[in-house]
Parts: C-alpha cells; sequence; structure tokens
C-alpha cells in the first residue's frame, strides 16, 4: 500500500497536468483548429510520448526491484539517464510531430510569398521557449561551476570545507550538463526544422483552412519543445533539491557548528519548482495530444481533414 502511495504521487504532476490541460482546453475550446485524420493522429502520438516516458521513468526510479528483477544496475545509470531521457523522448516525438500532412492543391503562383520558419507561430510561444532554455542553461552553467571532480575524473560532485574535513555529495555537474545541453541544442534544432517544413509549402487552395491547420501545427512543434524542456528542468531542479541537503557537523568550544551546501535554504523551493515545472510540462504535452479533439457540434463541422 506504501508502495502505491509513493507512486501516486510521484505521478501526481502528471495527473496534475492532464486535469489542468483538460480544464484549459475546455475553457478554450473556440479557439483553435483541432486536427483529423493523420495530423491528428500524430499530434496525439507526439504529445504523449514525453508524458508516458517521464512517468515510466517516475515509477522505476521508485520501485528499482522492477530493474533488479530483470538484471539492470538501478544506480548510476539511472541516474545519468534522468537528464538525458525527457529530451531524447521530446527529439522523438518531434520527429513524430514533422510527417508532413496530406499536401492540399498549390494556390495560384500569386498566392505564393516568402515565409520563414516562425510565420505561423505566435511570438508567445518564441518568448516561452527561449525563456525556458535560458533558465535551463543558466542552472546548468551555476551547477557545472559549482561541481568538482569525483575519484574517476567526472565533475559530478559539491564538496563543502568543515574543519580540516571536506563532505560531498552529487551535483548537477560538467559529466551531465554537457551532453544534455548538446541534446537540448539538437532539440532546438529540430524544432525549427519542424516549423520550417510547416511554413514553407506553398498555401492549397483554401488558404483560410490551411494556414489555420499550419498554426495549430505550429502551435504544437513549440509546445511539445517547450514542455520537453520542462521536464528535463524538473529533473536538473529535483537534484539539486537533493545536493541542498548536504551538510555536516562541526565541535568546538562554543557548541556544534553546523556547515551546509551553498543553496540549503533553497532546498523547498527547488523541491517546489521541480513539480511546478513537470507539471508544467505534462500541460503542454498533453495539450498537443487535445489539439486532435473536436470539442463541439461547431467545432467538429470546421475540423479540418489533412489526411484520407
Amino acid at each position: 500500500m506504501q508502495q502505491w502511495i509513493i507512486v501516486l504521487w510521484e505521478l501526481s504532476p502528471l495527473i496534475l497536468g492532464g486535469v489542468v490541460a483538460v480544464a484549459v482546453r475546455l475553457v478554450a475550446r473556440r479557439h483553435g483548429t483541432p486536427l483529423s485524420g493523420r495530423a491528428g493522429v500524430l499530434a496525439a502520438i507526439g504529445g504523449l510520448v514525453p508524458v508516458v516516458v517521464s512517468g515510466l521513468y517516475s515509477v522505476v526510479g521508485v520501485t528499482p526491484q522492477v530493474l533488479a528483477a530483470m538484471g539492470l544496475d538501478v544506480g548510476r545509470g539511472v541516474q545519468e539517464a534522468q537528464f538525458l531521457i525527457p529530451l531524447a523522448a521530446g527529439l522523438v516525438a518531434l520527429a513524430v510531430l514533422c510527417v508532413p500532412g496530406r499536401r492540399s492543391p498549390s494556390a495560384s503562383a500569386a498566392g505564393i510569398a516568402r515565409r520563414t520558419a516562425f510565420t505561423f507561430l505566435s511570438s508567445g510561444w518564441t518568448v516561452a521557449l527561449m525563456a525556458i532554455v535560458v533558465v535551463t542553461v543558466a542552472l546548468s552553467l551555476a551547477a557545472g561551476l559549482a561541481s568538482v571532480p569525483d575519484q574517476a575524473g567526472n565533475y559530478t560532485m559539491l564538496t563543502v570545507q568543515i574543519g580540516t574535513m571536506r563532505v560531498g555529495t552529487t551535483i548537477y555537474g560538467w559529466y551531465y550538463s554537457i551532453p544534455a545541453m548538446f541534446l537540448l541544442m539538437v532539440l532546438i534544432g529540430t524544432a525549427w526544422a519542424g516549423l520550417a517544413l510547416v511554413a514553407r509549402p506553398p498555401l492549397g487552395d483554401a488558404r483560410e483552412q490551411d494556414v489555420a491547420v499550419r498554426r495549430t501545427r505550429s502551435r504544437n512543434i513549440a509546445a511539445l519543445s517547450t514542455g520537453a524542456i520542462a521536464f528535463h528542468l524538473a529533473a536538473i531542479l529535483g537534484s539539486l533539491t537533493g545536493t541542498s541537503r548536504l551538510g555536516g557537523g562541526l565541535a568546538t568550544d562554543a557548541g556544534v557548528i553546523n556547515v551546509g551546501s551553498p543553496f540549503a535554504a533553497l532546498g523547498s523551493f527547488l523541491s517546489a519548482s521541480s513539480f511546478v515545472a513537470m507539471s508544467f510540462g505534462a500541460v503542454l504535452c498533453l495539450s498537443v495530444v487535445l489539439t486532435a479533439v473536436p470539442w463541439t457540434a461547431r467545432v467538429r463541422q470546421h475540423t479540418i481533414k489533412t489526411a484520407p
């Protein structure tokens, strides 16, 4: 029973994210163009990938006996993977979203205009994506600069001096952050390529419908990219929460002097921020799934068939 409570707690950010995503979609159901056919199926699959992967990893993280029964080491490998898995899942999901739908009949040459990758994407999504990238990179750099080499020479440790002794714990150091930042840049590049694939082809004869579909698909690419990075950011914040608990005591004539990590006072804030980031990622990714759902009869009549 206790194990199930722990599992539910680990999944609670995803559950909360799902509730919020549905609530937002109900409130804004008259806005946006739902997708159907192949584009709708791909949106549903792509949006679910990061959420399902995050959920499975959370469950495995609190039930290591599952992997142990399979003969797999659940030690350092799991710790290293937690930072890369969200970004890798985001890349897979983006690849799904970038699969082109059925091409509409091209309009006349007079209707063809030069378009960029961001033509159908609102500036708000661009700002949100760049903001979470900046926060993620800033945290990665700060943690990396605070890290020191472990016995193997990898920058994975944070140490604190206590008298003549040093105590240490793991931190999101360069050993973890450099590969993750590389994968983050690949994710951003893939998102840009996906936006370009949506925007560049000539508009079809039904221009308004084609533009509406492209706006929805562009929004989905930006939302999914931001959501995948939010899952990655949640993993970083969760790791730093554990690091913040580092501490020790030094006995002196005046009493015991307690020494902790440089950001020990931020432990509760980091833990809450990790929860919020994971919920935010779930909201964004599940909102992509919900673009495949027609919510009202009126909307259903205007759903755009993007595949046979």
